[in-house]
């Protein structure tokens, strides 16, 4: 599948799941984070090339009221937001209630319950 069709599945999941709950988690290296939020809306934006080479050149934002869950007490989401880099997108599944992400950084789980 083309990286283009891949986002657009993407997008179209992530809208559907417009209103629910999410449970978001997110493998880079030996870094596991989990995210838990309502999603009020999701936006696509692609940057020019960086300097740095770590900005991502495609991101998903999602965003609504979210936590931040690690060991100690749950964080608030910084802005209302979560970012998932879709830069070297390699591959996507998807069923009714989950979404999986892969690409040359990271790999992302994200869970849809409707309630």
């Amino acid at each position: 599948m083309e990286t283009t069709e891949m986002v657009s599945r993407i997008q179209e999941t992530l809208n559907d799941w417009v209103g629910g709950h999410l449970i978001i988690q997110k493998q880079e290296n030996e870094d596991l984070d989990k995210v838990i939020m309502v999603l009020d809306r999701i936006s696509l934006f692609h940057r020019e090339e960086t300097i740095d080479n770590y900005t991502p050149s495609s991101l998903l934002q999602l965003e609504g009221k979210g936590k931040i869950i690690s060991e100690k007490n749950p964080v608030s989401l910084p802005d209302a937001n979560y970012e998932v880099q879709l830069e070297d997108l390699k591959e996507i599944d998807r069923s009714a209630n989950e979404l999986k992400i892969t690409t040359e950084r990271a790999h992302y789980v994200i869970t849809y319950n409707s309630n």
